[in-house]
């Protein structure tokens, strides 16, 4: 069959899968505090530029501190679609907006692995179906509003930088100009790529003397213009500039969250995150194959770069220059985060945008590896992506807390943070709606805000079945994604409520989820 055939048919049985999917996946915590942002968003920019709008509930909302390119689209496709009141619709548009994001950076990287190997027809397809059958990045690009839209663009201004690098014309550097406004217009983070891009030009002009000033007046070109595109989609930004924009990458570096991660049982506070952080996360997160060809690639580049320092050169030739690119661009963030002790979140969904360039790097080690031994490689390959494929279907829709072989045995849910965003709360809801007789209610007390915004997006068949209740007392039932503590210890001695169990939701055996009866 036809290559281009090939590669049609995966990217088409992608969108198939998630138009299938989409309605599996619940609301997480952070997607109703970004809906308000957009709202918040969309009304400034209608007041200052006189546009007529309809109310958007904005009184009391705050303004965020980043771009809000996504719910500024995500708000406009509410308001001309007439769904603004229905959770289920403008949630539902949100998830596909997200799953066909993740659609275009899959392409885009499938384009930078083609640059990087031209002549190697199947690499960029084995690269990009690695990307896509990695367990967590595939749910979180449905219901992650903000982490997975940087993945996105960190992926398309990641190829708009290596075409650039190929081609150094005044057209591919407008393109990179673009996408890396666009990045930027998504979260800060992505000033890295800015600085890189920046860096090398200036590296280059200062190391390989190419005896004209083109790189330098490049990189005085692409800074102001990168900057000025990224505006008009940065609301936040279009008075007092300089000092907001200062003012928001502070707030960014030196964010506080006053609560704890918890990782290998133990709870670590999120301001004082220890070095190993982020590393054991992507290491426990990571399918296991797909480790071994990340280390033997990791390794390979560091090593082309490392007697390069001496003789003022990091790469040789353009593949090794993308090496290098790549190598920056995924291992830098995860340093810079290490070095400025960086508060985070539960896990390392921060860093997800770093994942394609760390798939880049599987693919070099897979390369290297294969030229060795091209059997043993290609059947650990292939058995890594099928079981990986067969986790994830077995999974399904609950692909965010999936751990690889090197965790297993003791109750996961006192040794990690597991769905600590609430995703899993509808396939719960949806499962105790299903025992609820037509015509029947019941009423529901949530341990947190995800849970009633799943109740309030339910599916249309299960619907009016289940009412959310705040007073426990009153509830027939309690729902929680055990973030307490003391709830990851009486459901594991099944003490309390927890001896009552209506619903669990448990991928692989693990539990995540549970709806318990109240009294007897």
């Amino acid at each position: 069959m036809n290559h281009r055939i090939i590669v049609g048919l995966f990217f088409l049985t992608y969108l198939v899968i998630g138009f299938a999917v989409v309605d599996d996946y619940g609301i997480t915590y952070d997607e109703a505090i970004q809906r308000r942002h957009g709202h918040v968003t969309v009304e400034y920019m209608a007041d200052r530029l006189g546009i007529d709008h309809p109310p958007l509930a904005t009184e009391g909302k705050s303004f965020s501190e980043y771009g809000m390119i996504f719910q500024i689209v995500a708000t406009l496709a509410e308001i001309q679609l007439g769904i603004m009141d229905d959770p289920f619709q403008y949630y539902r548009l949100r998830h596909l907006m997200g799953f066909l994001l993740f659609a275009l950076a899959l392409a885009f990287f499938y384009r930078t692995l083609r640059l990087r190997w031209p002549r190697e027809k199947w690499y960029p397809l084995i690269g990009t179906a690695m990307l896509l059958l990695s367990p967590r990045i595939f749910a979180h690009a449905f219901f992650n509003p903000k982490d997975h839209i940087l993945l996105v663009f960190y992926a398309i201004a990641t190829f708009t930088l290596a075409r650039y690098l190929k081609h150094r014309s005044n057209a591919a550097l407008a393109c990179h100009v673009l996408a890396s406004a666009l990045a930027l217009n998504t979260r800060f983070p992505a000033l890295i790529l800015v600085a890189a891009t920046a860096l090398i030009l200036i590296w280059e002009q200062l190391f390989e003397r190419p005896g004209n000033y083109r790189r330098l007046v490049h990189a005085a070109v692409y800074l102001p213009a990168t900057f000025l595109l990224m505006l008009p989609f940065f609301p936040y930004l279009w008075v007092e500039t300089g000092s907001r924009l200062a003012g928001a990458i502070s707030h960014m570096s030196a964010f506080t969250w006053d609560s704890v991660n918890l990782l290998f049982a133990n709870y670590l506070p999120a301001t004082d995150l220890p070095a190993y952080y982020i590393p054991a996360w992507i290491f426990i997160t990571t399918p296991l194959p797909y480790l071994l060809f990340l280390f033997a690639g990791l390794y390979l580049a560091i090593r082309a770069v490392w007697p390069g320092l001496q003789k003022g050169r990091l790469w040789t030739g353009y593949a090794g220059q993308l090496d290098f690119v790549q190598l920056g661009l995924s291992v830098g963030p995860i340093l810079v985060v290490i070095v400025l002790g960086s508060t985070l979140y539960n896990g390392w969904r921060h860093l997800h945008f770093v994942y394609p360039g760390l798939v880049f790097l599987m693919i070099t080690g897979y390369d290297r590896l294969g030229r060795w031994r091209p059997v043993l490689s290609s059947a650990v390959l292939t058995l890594g992506i099928v079981t990986t494929a067969i986790a994830m279907i077995r999974m399904h829709p609950q692909q965010q807390v999936y751990f690889n072989e090197l965790i297993s045995g003791d109750y996961l849910l006192r040794r990690f943070d597991m769905d600590y965003w609430g995703a899993g709360y509808r396939q719960a809801l949806v499962e105790l709606a299903d025992q609820i007789p037509e015509g029947e209610t019941r009423t529901v007390k949530c341990q947190n805000w995800p849970c009633i915004d799943n109740i309030r997006a339910l599916p249309p068949r299960a619907q009016g079945k289940i009412i959310h209740e705040s007073d426990w007392g009153r509830a027939d039932y309690t729902a929680t994604n055990f973030l307490y503590p003391q709830e990851r210890i009486d459901v594991a001695n099944r003490v309390g409520i927890f001896a009552r169990p209506v619903v669990e939701v448990a991928p692989r055996g693990d539990l995540i989820i549970g709806i318990y009866k109240n009294s007897e």
